[in-house]
């Protein structure tokens, strides 16, 4: 499959559904071979998301990685670079969060959510980076989250929501200001990092009845996840570094239209909300 990213490698965590599934197509129209990484090899999604990479015409393949063990994690980027050759692209898109309040997380959990959250992307990074260095060629982009910034007063929406992302929130944080040093380290290498987000919420098939509840009270919060892709790709393509905005403010900045999974399909601009399914209750 020709396309500006032919020939490159991408591995994309968290790639079997959702932002990752989305990102990871949009990365193989592109030309990119694709590696998913995902928990279990025989999770939901897993199987179905590389055979959909591979109709399209594209190379694609998955690695089990569980980002929440630091053993497993330790030769995570030598694995994927297997099936391909060694990693040129990263998106560090898996993330966890169980939507408990900061007052009743346990210590175990906490310690889980920022090893997939913030150690797990750093490692990652510091694995591939030897590789990108030496080609003076490479892209990290980490997917973050509006929770970083703690919402007005009052707090809008369901309480569960705005009490349940408090933590997860300092973990992207964390991401975040990790995404900006390296950035900064690295100017000049022809290595780029940056980080994206939804301006609220992407609407995906995953979403928690928490974040459900929120997209019903303010349908305006709605994010496709093709919306996330697109701003993915763009950092991607080009030569930008230490950004990050959400997604929307990546279009309107670079006044890039949306495409759809095909990459060729104009389906919208920065201005686009999607078409919500949010189930009973809507």
């Amino acid at each position: 499959m020709a396309g500006l990213l032919s020939g490159r490698v991408a591995l994309v965590t968290g790639g079997r559904r959702g932002i990752g599934r989305a990102i990871a197509r949009r990365l193989s129209t592109a030309g990119a071979a694709v590696l998913i990484a995902a928990e279990r090899l025989d999770e939901d999604g897993v199987g179905e998301t590389v055979a959909l990479l591979r109709a399209g015409g594209g190379k694609a393949d998955a690695i089990a990685l569980d980002l929440a063990d630091a053993a497993d994690r330790a030769d995570a980027v030598s694995r994927a670079a297997a099936p391909f050759g060694p990693i040129d692209i990263l998106v560090n898109n898996a993330a966890a969060n169980n939507y408990a309040p900061a007052s009743t997380m346990d210590l175990a959990y906490r310690r889980r959510m920022f090893d997939i959250n913030v150690h797990g992307p750093m490692d990652l990074i510091q694995q591939a980076l030897p590789h990108m260095k030496a080609q003076s060629w490479g892209r990290v982009v980490n997917i973050s989250s509006a929770s970083t910034r703690p919402p007005a007063i009052p707090y809008p929406g369901p309480a569960q929501h705005t009490h349940g992302i408090a933590v997860y929130g300092a973990s992207k944080l964390a991401l975040e200001r990790f995404t900006v040093g390296l950035a900064a380290e690295l100017h000049g290498t022809g290595v780029t990092v940056n980080a994206t987000y939804p301006a609220s919420v992407c609407v995906t098939e995953a979403n928690s009845e928490v974040a459900l509840a929120a997209l019903r009270a303010h349908p305006d919060w709605g994010e496709s996840t093709d919306m996330m892709a697109e701003a993915a790709l763009l950092l991607i393509q080009g030569p930008i570094t230490g950004l990050v905005l959400p997604s929307r403010e990546i279009l309107f900045l670079l006044q890039s239209p949306l495409h759809g999974p095909d990459g060729m399909s104009v389906i919208g601009d920065a201005h686009s909300l999607p078409d919500l399914e949010l189930g009973a209750g809507a």
